[in-house]
């Protein structure tokens, strides 16, 4: 199988990811703009334009460009299919499913996680991120009224039946145990 781009096309490809301090301030600040403009005038928008899978393609560029974009322009052209190609799950008019509407400081929060890129497999990789979630499960147990205690986060439902699972085939029960009781 012949590479997708020729080498005379991989010599001249600039690497897409480098942007100077410049280009990423002015790129980052008219994006959080743009994020508040809509997060205040979402009410005025549709819900969904309903779009198809066939015309959203159209929308796409057919192939692997050669050379980088502006990332700008990239980023204000992919802001601009996402807002007016999907659904908008926090528009007030929305009711269906059970997501949440963003929420701005989750969407700083994002950013933030984004930016330092932490690992959370091991403490090692990630020692505040660590700490961080460990405190932050402790004060939702504290919000419900659970005894002081420790867990883990995950993804959802799925991974954490998954992981009760796990900690099942790997705990040794003393005394008698009623049952167990995944959520």
């Amino acid at each position: 199988m012949s590479p997708f781009l020729s080498e005379e096309s991989s010599d001249k490809r600039q690497s897409p990811i480098d942007m100077t301090e410049k280009a990423f301030r002015e790129a980052g600040h008219r994006l959080i703009d743009d994020i508040a403009d809509f997060l205040s005038s979402i009410g005025n928008l549709p819900v969904t334009t309903a779009p198809n899978p066939r015309s959203l393609q159209l929308k796409l560029p057919d192939a692997l460009p050669v050379t980088g974009t502006d990332p700008s322009l990239l980023v204000k052209e992919t802001w601009q299919l996402l807002v007016n190609n999907s659904l908008l799950n926090g528009h007030p008019r929305f009711w269906g499913y059970i997501t949440s509407s963003p929420a701005p400081i989750g969407i700083l929060g994002d950013l933030l996680a984004s930016a330092v890129n932490s690992n959370c497999g091991a403490f090692v990789l990630s020692p505040m991120a660590t700490e961080i979630e460990k405190q932050i499960i402790q004060w939702l147990g504290e919000l419900i009224g659970y005894p002081v205690g420790g867990g883990i986060m995950v993804s959802g439902g799925n991974m954490a039946n998954f992981v009760g699972f796990l900690e099942t085939g790997t705990t040794t029960f003393t005394g008698n145990m009623a049952g167990i009781y995944f959520s």
